[in-house]
């Protein structure tokens, strides 16, 4: 049974509500312009750094200007703000983001969620940061894509249908991770669909897509025998390369040093960083906000997935830009 709790606003409408001057239009279309032209020159590294899920407005604004000042001492790093506005649960239970904000009597208010999250993602780009978010819920693809310069397609969405077609549409970078068992055959296979044409029901219409040039993939680890493996070691980065070079598609790969590579233990990035370098990735996805922990309502902690404390995160961004610094001179 379906019940209609309410209508949702037009994408239009929240654009509306919360919209961009002049100068954050131009800033955001040169964001896509920087990261998308990076895929192919590779001359920053990439950095995807945040929460699990953005949750608290003011927290986030903490945390994004803290970012920002780490990112402007960092030239050799291309630094993304995570602001992920819906977050999925393998059993589909749990905080689900502030799209799904709460009111006051406890009832989800998508409609407020939308406009809170387009508040925080204005933020960011008044702030100076780039977004990216997670390319979850297709039907709010169009109330943020005047805001998100980098998509992801996560590891329970890289191999669906809808969320392939859509992407094969973005004109703007798109990372593709590795579903939650860990096979590379398979995100090669979602990379390749997400890259090329597609035709397709969406919005009452029939949609035709070009396929997606600015598409990569990452790295997330797996999970087999009900034990967490990564999969981002050297060996593991050169076979994926040329299972993508036979393809013809894009090498560029990105490590998402938590969730299965990590054990989900925020901790474990420090070292993943090392290892994902080490093995020559071109980018990396890392979880923290103000404070380490997870499971958690308190300020600047996550309420989902453990994540690195804002110091620990500082010591990884540190690391990869003497490590550039040494390699570039």
């Amino acid at each position: 049974m379906f019940v209609e709790q309410k209508k949702l606003s037009n994408p239009m409408q929240y654009k509306k509500q919360i919209s961009l001057n002049g100068e954050l239009l131009e800033r955001k279309r040169e964001f896509d312009s920087q990261i998308a032209e990076n895929l192919h020159t590779r001359d920053k590294f990439v950095v995807v750094c945040g929460p699990c899920s953005a949750d608290n407005p003011e927290a986030m604004c903490e945390y994004l200007h803290k970012l920002k000042a780490v990112a402007d001492r960092c030239p050799d790093l291309l630094v993304v703000a995570r602001v992920y506005s819906s977050k999925p649960h393998s059993d589909g239970q749990g905080y689900k983001g502030t799209a799904f904000h709460l009111n006051c009597g406890d009832e989800v208010d998508l409609n407020g969620g939308i406009i809170r999250c387009r508040e925080m993602m204005r933020e960011c780009l008044e702030i100076g940061l780039p977004i990216a978010d997670e390319l979850l819920y297709p039907e709010l693809y169009e109330c943020f894509d005047d805001l998100v310069s980098y998509w992801f397609l996560g590891a329970r969405s890289s191999e669906n249908t809808l969320h392939r077609c859509l992407a094969s549409g973005l004109d703007v970078c798109c990372g593709v991770k590795n579903s939650t068992d860990g096979d590379l055959i398979k995100v090669v296979d979602s990379l390749f669909a997400v890259s090329n044409p597609c035709v397709f029901p969406y919005n009452g219409s029939q949609i035709a897509t070009n396929g997606c040039k600015n598409a990569h993939i990452v790295l997330r680890g797996g999970l087999a025998q009900k034990k967490y493996f990564s999969n981002i070691s050297k060996q593991d980065v050169m076979y994926v390369r040329n299972l993508l070079k036979q393809r013809g598609l894009n090498d560029f790969v990105m490590a998402d040093l938590n969730h299965a590579n990590s054990e989900k233990v925020a901790l474990n990035q420090i070292k993943n960083a090392e290892i994902a370098f080490v093995s020559g990735v071109d980018g990396v996805m890392i979880e923290s906000y103000l404070n380490g922990g997870g499971q958690s309502s308190e300020y600047g902690t996550s309420q989902t997935d453990d994540c690195l404390g804002f110091e620990t995160t500082v010591t990884i961004l540190e690391y990869l830009q003497r490590q550039l610094y040494k390699m570039k001179n």
